[in-house]
């Protein structure tokens, strides 16, 4: 009796632990039984195109192998991450997605998910990568989402939400990138965005938000990336934003922004990118900003901005790959140091107030894109054009409506053989023009319009094949239109009208069978019109 009473507690012990055991099984079982359910709710809620989620069938019990699906890999072997971009699903996200209580990653993204976003995703405890981009969700977002602690990743872009931004997810302490934008949200910033602890990438751009910028009164915030572009944003941009000492990009274009820039933001030493066109801004632009070694991109276009260029921009701005400082009210020349900037790509002045010679840019060897339009610029002796030969990226020259003056040289033909747009109109340019035009081979649209420019349309212009656009008009030209117009067949738009141009009207122009435009008039053309042109079915004008 003594070994017996001895014997019978650890007897006990075995077997609650074996009866423990031997249920294990079943709750690993259970668990992916969950799972596996949860996931045949949520597709009986939408449709697909055939054969899509074939394998996510009632006969199927492996879930770890249905198509988007990854489990875990250790047991239980839970799903940890649903992947369906771009598989053309539509309907909406159902809410039982929520019984996947060990998701992590939950990508959706590129379908046609309608309805609203379900409150009950918030429950999911693991859910650290949310991505339901580029589908046709609306309604709010819910305040939920900001209450999981795993969450680091939200991208909701490209949909039709609307309301709000919740607080709870601008208070979230583990988010680090918030994508919103592209919808159709309303209200004012959160204060907590710009004074988080967590957030590195924040994305609003494209929405209906109002209200001005917070001020920033946490010291050095990590934000990286901070992009409100395109919503109705207004007041003055606040100096606090220079706390912001980790930004690399700052996008405000298009909002409704007044004041002056802060100088604040010219001592960010990390900013690379910064866009503040389309606003209200008014004053000088702080000398710092011109003076940011770490910029590629600066633009302040299409504002009411003042002063001189500063002379040594070229050398303080030695990273700059685009500037746009287009529409506004800048004066004098354009420094001679810019040149000097070898990093440029993109150089956009038009519609300012410069004066003087156009400075020689054949220095720069990324140059892709030059506009100048619309200032009192002066073209000199036209040498400006030879430099510009050793520009062999060069796509775009815009020039119009400056005080150009003289003859186009014949190193005008030497330009880059990339050179897709030249824009010459509205000059004083005389003198006839150079035949090495014929040489601009990529050349898609050609604007020589109202200046005074002389002598015959050059028969070769009919080696510019790629031409879709050409315009003479309101010139003195004279002579006739030359047979070789014909060889232009992706032409939509011909304007020689207002010149002095003789003789009749070549029966190869029937050839240009895309021409959606065609002027000739006050000319001294004479003879028929050829049938060839009634031919054009495109012909509206």
């Amino acid at each position: 009796m003594a070994f017996s009473a001895v014997l019978c507690p650890g007897f006990v012990w075995f077997l609650y632990l074996f009866t423990f055991l031997c249920s294990l099984p079943l709750a690993i079982c259970n668990e992916t039984e969950n799972d596996r359910q949860a996931l045949l709710c949520f597709k009986s809620r939408f449709s697909g195109p055939a054969g899509v989620l074939a394998s996510w069938s009632n006969t199927s019990l492996e879930v770890c192998d249905w198509h988007g699906i990854t489990c875990s890999t250790v047991s239980p072997h839970r799903v940890i991450e649903l992947h369906l971009e771009s598989e053309g699903i539509s309907g909406p996200i159902a809410p039982c997605l929520a019984n996947l209580t060990s998701l992590a990653r939950l990508h959706l993204s590129n379908n046609s998910f309608n309805g609203g976003i379900p409150s009950e995703l918030g429950l999911l405890s693991q859910l650290h990568d949310l991505n339901l981009s580029m589908n046709t969700l609306e309604g709010n977002i819910p305040p939920s989402l900001g209450s999981s602690r795993s969450l680091t990743y939200v991208d909701l872009g490209v949909n039709a939400l609307t309301g709000v931004i919740p607080e709870s997810l601008a208070n979230s302490s583990s988010l680090q990138v918030l994508w919103l934008m592209s919808n159709r949200l309303s209200g004012k910033l959160p204060k907590a965005l710009f004074n988080t602890s967590s957030l590195l990438d924040i994305s609003l751009q494209k929405n209906n938000l109002v209200g001005s910028i917070p001020v920033v009164t946490a010291t050095s915030p990590p934000i990286q990336y901070l992009d409100l572009r395109y919503n109705h944003i207004s007041g003055k941009i606040p100096s606090s934003l220079g706390n912001l000492s980790s930004l690399i990009e700052l996008r405000l274009t298009e909002n409704n922004l007044v004041g002056r820039i802060p100088d604040s933001l010219g001592h960010i030493s990390t900013l690379e990118i910064l866009t503040l066109n389309v606003n209200n801004l008014s004053g000088t632009v702080p000398p710092s900003l011109f003076n940011m070694s770490s910029l590629t991109f600066l633009g302040v276009a299409n504002n009411s901005l003042v002063g001189r260029l500063p002379s040594n921009i070229g050398y303080t701005l030695p990273r700059i790959q685009a500037l746009v400082l287009s529409t506004n009210m800048f004066d004098g020349p354009i420094p001679a140091s810019l040149p000097k900037a070898y990093n440029l790509r993109q150089l956009y002045l038009y519609n300012n107030s410069l004066t003087g010679l156009i400075p020689f840019f054949g220095s720069l060897p990324n140059l892709e894109e030059l506009d100048l339009s619309y200032n009192k610029l002066e073209a000199g002796n036209w040498e400006f054009v030879s430099s510009l030969t050793n520009c062999t990226r060069l796509t775009m020259l815009m020039l119009v409506g400056n005080n150009l003056q003289g003859e186009m040289p014949s190193s005008i033909g030497n330009l880059s053989d990339s050179l897709e747009w030249l824009w010459l109109r509205e000059n004083q340019i005389s003198g006839p023009i150079p035949p090495e035009i014929g040489n601009l081979k990529s050349l898609s649209r050609l604007y020589m319009d109202y200046n005074l420019i002389t002598g015959n349309i050059p028969p070769t212009i009919g080696n510019l094949h790629s031409l879709v656009h050409l315009s003479f008009a309101q010139n003195r030209l004279s002579g006739q239109i030359p047979d070789t117009i014909g060889n232009l067949v992706q032409l939509k738009s011909l304007k020689l009208d207002r010149n002095n141009i003789s003789g009749r009207i070549p029966e190869s122009i029937g050839r240009c069978t895309q021409l959606q435009i065609l002027n000739l008039a006050h000319n001294s053309l004479d003879g028929n019109i050829p049938s060839e042109i009634f031919k054009i079915s495109s012909l509206s004008e």
